[in-house]
Protein backbone atom coordinates (compact mmCIF):
# COMPACT_ATOMS: atom_id res chain seq x y z
CA UNK A 1 0.00 0.00 0.00
CA UNK A 2 3.02 2.60 0.90
CA UNK A 3 3.90 1.79 -2.71
CA UNK A 4 1.07 3.46 -4.09
CA UNK A 5 0.60 6.67 -2.17
CA UNK A 6 4.14 7.19 -2.71
CA UNK A 7 2.92 6.56 -6.78
CA UNK A 8 -0.08 8.72 -6.07
CA UNK A 9 2.32 11.84 -4.56
CA UNK A 10 3.97 11.23 -7.75
CA UNK A 11 1.14 11.60 -10.06
CA UNK A 12 -0.94 14.20 -8.12
CA UNK A 13 2.35 16.37 -8.37
CA UNK A 14 2.90 16.10 -11.70
CA UNK A 15 -0.23 17.03 -13.20
CA UNK A 16 -2.90 19.19 -13.01
CA UNK A 17 -5.15 19.54 -9.42
CA UNK A 18 -7.36 16.71 -8.13
CA UNK A 19 -11.13 17.95 -6.98
CA UNK A 20 -11.93 14.42 -4.86
CA UNK A 21 -16.02 13.67 -5.52
CA UNK A 22 -17.57 12.24 -2.61
CA UNK A 23 -20.88 11.18 -2.74
CA UNK A 24 -23.81 8.68 -3.17
CA UNK A 25 -25.26 7.85 -6.60
CA UNK A 26 -27.67 10.36 -8.40
CA UNK A 27 -26.52 12.96 -5.55
CA UNK A 28 -25.37 15.05 -8.51
CA UNK A 29 -21.57 14.55 -8.90
CA UNK A 30 -22.37 14.34 -12.79
CA UNK A 31 -24.09 17.49 -13.48
CA UNK A 32 -21.55 19.25 -11.68
CA UNK A 33 -18.94 18.04 -13.55
CA UNK A 34 -20.92 18.76 -16.72
CA UNK A 35 -21.60 22.42 -15.22
CA UNK A 36 -17.70 22.91 -14.90
CA UNK A 37 -16.54 21.44 -18.21
CA UNK A 38 -19.13 22.78 -20.16
CA UNK A 39 -19.38 18.98 -21.35
CA UNK A 40 -22.70 17.08 -21.51
CA UNK A 41 -23.40 14.24 -18.93
CA UNK A 42 -23.53 11.37 -22.01
CA UNK A 43 -19.45 13.04 -22.61
CA UNK A 44 -18.39 12.82 -19.00
CA UNK A 45 -19.82 9.31 -18.66
CA UNK A 46 -17.89 8.17 -21.73
CA UNK A 47 -14.47 10.48 -20.50
CA UNK A 48 -14.07 8.86 -17.63
CA UNK A 49 -11.60 6.52 -16.88
CA UNK A 50 -10.79 3.73 -14.15
CA UNK A 51 -7.96 4.11 -11.05
CA UNK A 52 -9.38 1.35 -9.42
CA UNK A 53 -12.28 -0.89 -8.85
CA UNK A 54 -14.12 2.04 -6.63
CA UNK A 55 -12.56 5.11 -8.47
CA UNK A 56 -12.55 6.84 -12.02
CA UNK A 57 -10.90 9.77 -13.16
CA UNK A 58 -12.37 12.69 -15.60
CA UNK A 59 -9.40 15.08 -16.86
CA UNK A 60 -10.45 17.92 -18.58
CA UNK A 61 -9.92 18.99 -21.74
CA UNK A 62 -8.15 15.80 -21.79
CA UNK A 63 -5.34 16.45 -24.29
CA UNK A 64 -4.17 19.15 -21.37
CA UNK A 65 -6.16 18.78 -18.24
CA UNK A 66 -6.83 21.88 -16.16
CA UNK A 67 -8.65 19.73 -13.61
CA UNK A 68 -9.11 16.06 -12.89
CA UNK A 69 -11.93 15.22 -10.95
CA UNK A 70 -11.94 11.96 -9.05
CA UNK A 71 -15.17 10.25 -8.60
CA UNK A 72 -14.67 7.54 -5.74
CA UNK A 73 -18.19 5.90 -7.11
CA UNK A 74 -19.47 3.17 -4.65
CA UNK A 75 -17.49 4.55 -1.37
CA UNK A 76 -20.31 6.37 0.11
CA UNK A 77 -23.19 3.21 -0.58
CA UNK A 78 -21.27 0.03 0.17
CA UNK A 79 -18.18 -1.14 1.89
CA UNK A 80 -17.07 -2.02 -1.62
CA UNK A 81 -13.47 -3.11 -2.32
CA UNK A 82 -11.09 -2.37 0.49
CA UNK A 83 -12.24 0.80 1.06
CA UNK A 84 -9.81 1.98 3.61
CA UNK A 85 -7.59 1.22 0.82
CA UNK A 86 -9.32 3.03 -1.85
CA UNK A 87 -10.14 6.46 0.84
CA UNK A 88 -6.36 6.57 1.32
CA UNK A 89 -5.17 6.84 -2.31
CA UNK A 90 -8.04 9.45 -2.50
CA UNK A 91 -6.72 11.44 0.46
CA UNK A 92 -3.10 11.70 -1.14
CA UNK A 93 -4.07 12.86 -4.44
CA UNK A 94 -6.89 15.64 -3.73
CA UNK A 95 -6.42 18.80 -3.74
CA UNK A 96 -9.96 20.04 -2.62
CA UNK A 97 -12.80 17.45 -1.57
CA UNK A 98 -16.39 17.90 -2.58
CA UNK A 99 -18.77 16.54 -1.04
CA UNK A 100 -22.07 16.28 -2.71
CA UNK A 101 -25.25 15.41 -1.06
CA UNK A 102 -29.16 15.93 -1.84
CA UNK A 103 -29.74 18.32 0.78
CA UNK A 104 -32.56 15.72 1.65
CA UNK A 105 -30.56 13.44 2.63
CA UNK A 106 -29.82 13.00 6.58
CA UNK A 107 -28.48 9.40 6.29
CA UNK A 108 -24.56 10.74 5.78
CA UNK A 109 -22.91 8.80 8.36
CA UNK A 110 -20.01 6.61 6.28
CA UNK A 111 -19.84 10.15 4.49
CA UNK A 112 -19.32 12.12 7.15
CA UNK A 113 -17.06 9.46 8.80
CA UNK A 114 -14.80 9.77 5.44
CA UNK A 115 -14.95 13.65 6.11
CA UNK A 116 -13.59 13.39 9.15
CA UNK A 117 -10.82 10.89 8.68
CA UNK A 118 -9.15 13.25 5.70
CA UNK A 119 -9.53 16.10 8.05
CA UNK A 120 -7.53 14.30 10.95
CA UNK A 121 -4.41 13.57 7.85
CA UNK A 122 -4.84 16.49 6.14
CA UNK A 123 -6.33 19.71 8.43
CA UNK A 124 -5.75 22.13 5.65
CA UNK A 125 -7.54 20.42 2.75
CA UNK A 126 -10.60 22.62 1.70
CA UNK A 127 -14.16 20.60 1.85
CA UNK A 128 -16.93 22.20 -0.27
CA UNK A 129 -20.09 20.65 0.43
CA UNK A 130 -22.83 21.12 -2.01
CA UNK A 131 -26.13 20.65 -0.82
CA UNK A 132 -27.78 19.28 -4.17
CA UNK A 133 -31.73 18.69 -5.18
CA UNK A 134 -32.73 22.45 -3.75
CA UNK A 135 -36.44 21.98 -5.65
CA UNK A 136 -37.22 18.84 -3.12
CA UNK A 137 -37.84 20.92 -0.03
CA UNK A 138 -39.97 23.24 -2.41
CA UNK A 139 -43.97 23.46 -1.90
CA UNK A 140 -46.09 22.92 -5.39
CA UNK A 141 -46.59 26.26 -6.12
CA UNK A 142 -42.48 27.02 -4.91
CA UNK A 143 -39.65 28.25 -7.01
CA UNK A 144 -35.90 29.32 -6.90
CA UNK A 145 -35.58 32.56 -5.27
CA UNK A 146 -34.10 35.33 -7.36
CA UNK A 147 -31.82 36.34 -6.60
CA UNK A 148 -29.78 33.23 -5.54
CA UNK A 149 -29.74 34.44 -2.04
CA UNK A 150 -27.30 31.35 -0.20
CA UNK A 151 -23.86 32.67 0.99
CA UNK A 152 -22.69 29.31 3.16
CA UNK A 153 -23.97 30.68 6.53
CA UNK A 154 -26.32 29.93 9.24
CA UNK A 155 -28.73 32.46 7.83
CA UNK A 156 -29.37 30.85 4.59
CA UNK A 157 -32.22 29.04 6.83
CA UNK A 158 -33.76 32.34 7.26
CA UNK A 159 -33.47 34.09 4.04
CA UNK A 160 -36.78 35.93 3.01
CA UNK A 161 -38.81 33.29 0.30
CA UNK A 162 -36.85 30.30 1.06
CA UNK A 163 -39.74 27.58 1.67
CA UNK A 164 -39.90 26.56 5.04
CA UNK A 165 -38.94 22.70 4.57
CA UNK A 166 -36.06 23.45 2.74
CA UNK A 167 -34.51 25.77 5.55
CA UNK A 168 -34.93 22.74 8.04
CA UNK A 169 -33.43 19.89 5.95
CA UNK A 170 -30.61 22.14 4.90
CA UNK A 171 -29.34 23.53 8.08
CA UNK A 172 -30.02 20.19 9.74
CA UNK A 173 -27.85 18.34 7.08
CA UNK A 174 -24.60 21.17 7.92
CA UNK A 175 -25.33 20.69 11.31
CA UNK A 176 -23.94 16.64 10.41
CA UNK A 177 -20.64 18.44 9.91
CA UNK A 178 -20.26 20.65 12.96
CA UNK A 179 -17.61 18.40 14.18
CA UNK A 180 -15.51 18.22 11.42
CA UNK A 181 -11.95 19.10 12.33
CA UNK A 182 -10.09 22.02 11.01
CA UNK A 183 -11.55 24.72 9.01
CA UNK A 184 -15.41 24.94 8.19
CA UNK A 185 -16.51 23.73 4.63
CA UNK A 186 -17.77 25.54 2.83
CA UNK A 187 -21.66 25.22 2.37
CA UNK A 188 -22.88 25.71 -1.79
CA UNK A 189 -27.02 24.69 -2.00
CA UNK A 190 -27.48 23.91 -5.79
CA UNK A 191 -30.32 23.31 -8.18
CA UNK A 192 -28.61 21.53 -11.48
CA UNK A 193 -31.55 20.26 -13.72
CA UNK A 194 -31.97 19.12 -17.27
CA UNK A 195 -33.02 22.09 -19.11
CA UNK A 196 -36.43 19.87 -20.40
CA UNK A 197 -37.54 19.61 -16.96
CA UNK A 198 -38.49 23.48 -16.77
CA UNK A 199 -36.94 24.05 -13.09
CA UNK A 200 -35.30 27.97 -14.20
CA UNK A 201 -32.56 28.67 -14.15
CA UNK A 202 -31.38 24.86 -14.55
CA UNK A 203 -27.73 25.71 -13.00
CA UNK A 204 -29.04 27.75 -10.27
CA UNK A 205 -26.28 27.75 -7.42
CA UNK A 206 -23.57 27.74 -10.32
CA UNK A 207 -22.25 31.20 -9.59
CA UNK A 208 -21.57 30.81 -5.84
CA UNK A 209 -20.18 27.17 -6.90
CA UNK A 210 -17.51 29.15 -9.11
CA UNK A 211 -16.94 31.94 -6.21
CA UNK A 212 -16.21 28.95 -3.81
CA UNK A 213 -13.86 27.65 -6.63
CA UNK A 214 -11.76 30.65 -7.21
CA UNK A 215 -11.21 30.84 -3.55
CA UNK A 216 -9.62 27.43 -3.42
CA UNK A 217 -8.32 26.92 -6.65
CA UNK A 218 -8.07 30.63 -8.34
CA UNK A 219 -5.87 29.67 -11.56
CA UNK A 220 -8.19 26.24 -12.29
CA UNK A 221 -11.49 28.43 -11.63
CA UNK A 222 -9.91 31.11 -14.47
CA UNK A 223 -9.28 29.17 -17.13
CA UNK A 224 -11.70 26.75 -16.76
CA UNK A 225 -14.06 30.30 -16.91
CA UNK A 226 -12.46 31.01 -19.91
CA UNK A 227 -13.80 28.25 -22.05
CA UNK A 228 -17.01 28.89 -21.23
CA UNK A 229 -19.47 29.27 -24.47
CA UNK A 230 -21.76 32.09 -22.80
CA UNK A 231 -24.49 32.00 -25.29
CA UNK A 232 -24.56 28.36 -25.43
CA UNK A 233 -24.95 28.30 -21.83
CA UNK A 234 -27.27 30.91 -21.87
CA UNK A 235 -29.64 29.01 -24.34
CA UNK A 236 -29.51 25.39 -22.18
CA UNK A 237 -29.23 27.17 -18.79
CA UNK A 238 -31.74 29.83 -19.04
CA UNK A 239 -33.57 29.90 -22.45
CA UNK A 240 -35.01 26.13 -22.86
CA UNK A 241 -36.06 25.75 -18.76
CA UNK A 242 -37.56 29.05 -18.56
CA UNK A 243 -39.45 28.48 -22.32
CA UNK A 244 -40.44 24.85 -20.35
CA UNK A 245 -41.58 26.42 -17.46
CA UNK A 246 -43.68 29.30 -18.89
CA UNK A 247 -45.42 26.64 -21.43
CA UNK A 248 -46.24 24.35 -18.50
CA UNK A 249 -47.94 27.73 -16.58
CA UNK A 250 -49.31 28.86 -19.49
CA UNK A 251 -50.95 25.17 -20.14
CA UNK A 252 -53.35 25.73 -16.88
CA UNK A 253 -56.65 25.39 -18.49
CA UNK A 254 -57.88 28.10 -16.01
CA UNK A 255 -57.53 31.46 -18.31
CA UNK A 256 -55.40 34.34 -17.23
CA UNK A 257 -54.18 32.73 -14.82
CA UNK A 258 -51.83 30.78 -16.69
CA UNK A 259 -51.08 33.27 -18.60
CA UNK A 260 -50.32 35.94 -15.84
CA UNK A 261 -47.46 33.20 -14.80
CA UNK A 262 -46.29 32.94 -18.26
CA UNK A 263 -45.76 35.95 -18.59
CA UNK A 264 -43.98 36.92 -15.57
CA UNK A 265 -41.24 33.89 -16.35
CA UNK A 266 -40.84 35.53 -19.40
CA UNK A 267 -40.22 38.86 -17.76
CA UNK A 268 -38.05 37.25 -15.36
CA UNK A 269 -35.67 34.85 -18.23
CA UNK A 270 -35.01 38.41 -19.97
CA UNK A 271 -33.76 39.71 -16.85
CA UNK A 272 -31.72 36.48 -16.41
CA UNK A 273 -29.85 36.82 -19.34
CA UNK A 274 -29.44 40.69 -18.88
CA UNK A 275 -27.45 39.68 -15.51
CA UNK A 276 -25.88 36.85 -17.42
CA UNK A 277 -24.23 39.34 -19.98
CA UNK A 278 -22.84 41.60 -17.20
CA UNK A 279 -25.83 43.74 -16.31
CA UNK A 280 -27.33 44.54 -12.80
CA UNK A 281 -30.46 42.06 -12.18
CA UNK A 282 -33.56 43.95 -12.69
CA UNK A 283 -37.00 43.98 -14.27
CA UNK A 284 -35.84 47.77 -15.77
CA UNK A 285 -33.83 44.97 -17.95
CA UNK A 286 -37.41 43.92 -19.32
CA UNK A 287 -38.83 47.18 -19.88
CA UNK A 288 -35.97 48.32 -21.89
CA UNK A 289 -36.02 45.48 -23.93
CA UNK A 290 -39.99 45.54 -25.00
CA UNK A 291 -39.04 49.35 -25.24
CA UNK A 292 -36.30 48.38 -28.26
CA UNK A 293 -38.31 46.34 -29.40
CA UNK A 294 -41.18 49.33 -29.71
CA UNK A 295 -44.96 49.49 -29.91
CA UNK A 296 -46.01 46.39 -32.72
CA UNK A 297 -44.31 44.14 -30.85
CA UNK A 298 -46.19 44.66 -27.57
CA UNK A 299 -49.24 44.96 -29.50
CA UNK A 300 -48.63 41.68 -30.69
CA UNK A 301 -47.63 40.09 -27.71
CA UNK A 302 -50.40 41.30 -26.27
CA UNK A 303 -52.42 39.72 -28.88
CA UNK A 304 -51.21 37.04 -29.03
CA UNK A 305 -51.23 36.43 -25.23
CA UNK A 306 -55.25 37.21 -25.16
CA UNK A 307 -55.72 34.66 -27.74
CA UNK A 308 -54.43 32.16 -25.75
CA UNK A 309 -56.42 32.34 -23.11
CA UNK A 310 -59.61 32.28 -25.61
CA UNK A 311 -58.26 29.02 -26.73
CA UNK A 312 -58.05 28.04 -22.90
CA UNK A 313 -61.54 29.10 -22.46
CA UNK A 314 -62.83 26.40 -25.10
CA UNK A 315 -63.53 22.72 -23.22
CA UNK A 316 -59.66 22.07 -22.55
CA UNK A 317 -58.58 21.49 -25.63
CA UNK A 318 -56.63 24.24 -26.54
CA UNK A 319 -54.36 23.73 -23.81
CA UNK A 320 -52.03 21.46 -25.52
CA UNK A 321 -52.31 24.03 -28.82
CA UNK A 322 -51.03 27.17 -26.03
CA UNK A 323 -48.35 25.31 -24.62
CA UNK A 324 -46.31 25.05 -27.48
CA UNK A 325 -47.02 29.04 -28.52
CA UNK A 326 -45.97 29.85 -25.39
CA UNK A 327 -42.86 27.67 -25.47
CA UNK A 328 -41.89 29.37 -29.28
CA UNK A 329 -42.82 32.47 -27.99
CA UNK A 330 -40.59 32.65 -25.23
CA UNK A 331 -37.64 30.96 -26.84
CA UNK A 332 -37.84 33.42 -29.50
CA UNK A 333 -37.84 36.05 -26.74
CA UNK A 334 -34.52 34.62 -25.58
CA UNK A 335 -32.84 34.53 -28.82
CA UNK A 336 -34.11 38.00 -28.92
CA UNK A 337 -32.50 39.34 -25.85
CA UNK A 338 -29.64 37.22 -26.21
CA UNK A 339 -29.30 38.99 -29.16
CA UNK A 340 -29.74 42.45 -27.69
CA UNK A 341 -27.80 41.88 -24.59
CA UNK A 342 -24.99 40.79 -26.17
CA UNK A 343 -24.61 44.12 -28.12
CA UNK A 344 -25.06 46.06 -25.71
CA UNK A 345 -22.36 44.19 -23.63
CA UNK A 346 -20.01 44.97 -26.49
CA UNK A 347 -20.57 48.44 -27.09
CA UNK A 348 -22.63 48.43 -29.78
CA UNK A 349 -25.94 49.71 -30.40
CA UNK A 350 -28.28 46.77 -31.00
CA UNK A 351 -30.16 47.58 -34.78
CA UNK A 352 -34.00 47.44 -34.15
CA UNK A 353 -34.44 45.08 -36.84
CA UNK A 354 -31.98 42.82 -36.71
CA UNK A 355 -33.79 42.72 -33.07
CA UNK A 356 -36.65 41.98 -34.68
CA UNK A 357 -35.86 39.09 -37.39
CA UNK A 358 -34.05 37.11 -34.58
CA UNK A 359 -37.43 37.39 -32.67
CA UNK A 360 -39.34 36.08 -35.96
CA UNK A 361 -36.50 33.66 -36.89
CA UNK A 362 -36.22 31.98 -33.40
CA UNK A 363 -40.01 31.99 -33.16
CA UNK A 364 -40.21 29.69 -36.59
CA UNK A 365 -37.28 27.41 -35.44
CA UNK A 366 -38.84 27.17 -31.55
CA UNK A 367 -42.00 25.03 -33.00
CA UNK A 368 -39.65 22.42 -34.58
CA UNK A 369 -37.73 22.10 -31.16
CA UNK A 370 -40.96 21.84 -29.09
CA UNK A 371 -42.30 19.13 -31.39
CA UNK A 372 -38.78 17.38 -30.75
CA UNK A 373 -38.64 17.98 -27.14
CA UNK A 374 -42.24 16.37 -26.69
CA UNK A 375 -41.16 13.54 -28.25
CA UNK A 376 -38.17 12.61 -26.71
CA UNK A 377 -40.08 13.23 -23.23
CA UNK A 378 -43.21 10.86 -24.28
CA UNK A 379 -40.28 7.77 -25.35
CA UNK A 380 -39.15 8.07 -22.11
CA UNK A 381 -42.56 7.90 -20.56
CA UNK A 382 -43.28 4.95 -22.17
CA UNK A 383 -42.46 1.91 -20.28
Amino acid sequence: MQDALEHARTWVDADAPVLWLLGKTQAGKTSIVAEMTGQGHDEIGRGYRPMTQESRLYAFPPEQPVLRFLDTRGLADSAGNDPDYQLALAREQAHLLLVVLRVDDQDAKEIIGSVELTRRRHRKLPVVVAQTGLHRGYGEHDRHVDPYPFDGSDDDARRPGVPSELSRVMLAQRKLFHRIPGPPPLFVPLDFTRPEQGIAPADYGAERLWDVLEQTLPEVSERLRSRTDVPRTIRTKVILPWATAAAAANAVPAPVIGGLGSASLQAAMVSQIGHRLGFPLSWDLWREFVGTLGAGFALGFGGSWAAQQLLKAGLGWGTAIVASWTFAITWAIGEAALYYFGEKAAGREPDREILRARYHAALREARGRYKTLKHHDNQESQP
